[in-house]
């Protein structure tokens, strides 16, 4: 990826290598995946690669902005809801005007919840998990924060409000108790062979009321309820985003200014965390308390790298996925 200051063309390393990583991984799964994975080769065959290079260019666009703008909170929202607003689109174009946007013709309830209850209750559709799990090794937590299609939702609702409220400890209790009644109910609907009907309405119903959580308690309390405290893959991204090495570190010049903590909507910087030196368990690596502080004293921390390398290669990575999601945003 290239850019043109002062008359000179700069090759700037960053995005070069998200966009060469994003088409690498598109043109892999064009190859590899099911025929007419991306969107563009379902119209004509062999415009494909039209929209891979589309995609590319875009995914070194993203990682350029997030690297060198200083409101990088806004400019992640903005792609977040970019790459929900297709994936729903492609849902929406699909029912009501040609199947041939649902990729597989076959119509999925677009509920993260599904990750984990879909696979215990029918016991196939395993795609998604692996995707999930791999996704999760490789950039932590940030599918939260970057790649879930719902989530952006939240996210929006949540900035409405101009700070976020601290939640409780009842908060972390209701979203342990949404998650082992999601796995119980999987595997009671699985045991009495319950009707493809009655788990899709169930699934109907968890996600309406999520979408209920957003327009109120997320607009009300500035933090993302639905994200935090509903929903059951959010809190396994959490638990298994401890097996990535990234994470969000805060050195000894941090004054407790609490600037990051008012920019953060996952409820992961009280107090308790700044003396800890490092965010709480609701992290989603999103990034935006890094930009919030003035004294640059929180930073992405990855092994031995330092902070601007692992921050580099942390937006190489998510706007590579992110981009080559968007390119193959499916139901």
């Amino acid at each position: 990826m290239s850019f043109i200051k002062a008359g000179k063309i700069h090759l700037q390393p960053a995005p070069f290598i998200s966009a060469t990583l994003a088409g690498v991984i598109l043109f892999m799964a064009r190859m590899k995946g099911p025929e007419g994975i991306l969107l563009f080769d379902r119209f004509v065959p062999g415009l494909g690669m039209f929209q891979l290079t589309l995609i590319a260019l875009y995914s070194g666009v993203v990682s350029h902005l997030l690297l060198t703008r200083k409101d990088t909170a806004k400019i992640r929202l903005r792609i977040w809801n970019l790459f929900s607003l297709v994936f729903f689109s492609q849902l929406f174009i699909g029912i009501f005007v040609s199947r041939t946007f649902l990729m597989s013709g076959t119509l999925h309830i677009p509920v993260p919840a599904l990750i984990l209850a879909g696979p215990i209750f029918d016991g196939s559709g395993f795609f998604m998990p692996i995707l999930f799990t791999t996704t999760i090794l490789l950039i932590g937590p940030a599918w939260c924060s970057h790649l879930c299609y719902f989530g952006s939702w939240d996210g929006l609702a949540a900035s409405t409000a101009p700070a976020p409220d601290s939640l409780g400890t009842k908060w972390r209790t209701l979203r342990w108790t949404v998650f082992f009644i999601v796995i119980l109910a999987s595997v009671i609907f699985r045991l009495f062979h319950a009707s493809t009907t009655l788990a899709v309405t169930a699934a109907l119903i968890f996600g309406l009321t999520g979408m209920l959580l957003m327009l109120t308690l997320s607009r009300k309390k500035g933090v993302m309820i639905h994200c935090t405290s509903y929903c059951p893959i959010g809190l396994l991204g959490n638990i298994l985003g401890k097996l990535s090495p990234f994470r969000i570190k805060i050195d000894a010049s941090c004054l407790f200014c609490m600037q990051c903590t008012e920019a953060c909507r996952y409820n992961a910087l009280k107090v308790e965390d700044m003396k800890a030196g490092k965010a709480g368990f609701t992290c989603t690596l999103c990034g935006d308390c890094i930009s919030a502080c003035s004294r640059n004293s929180i930073s992405y921390s990855f092994l031995r790298l330092s902070p601007e390398k692992s921050r580099t290669l942390f937006i190489v990575l998510i706007a590579a996925l992110h981009s080559a999601f968007l390119g193959i945003a499916r139901i």
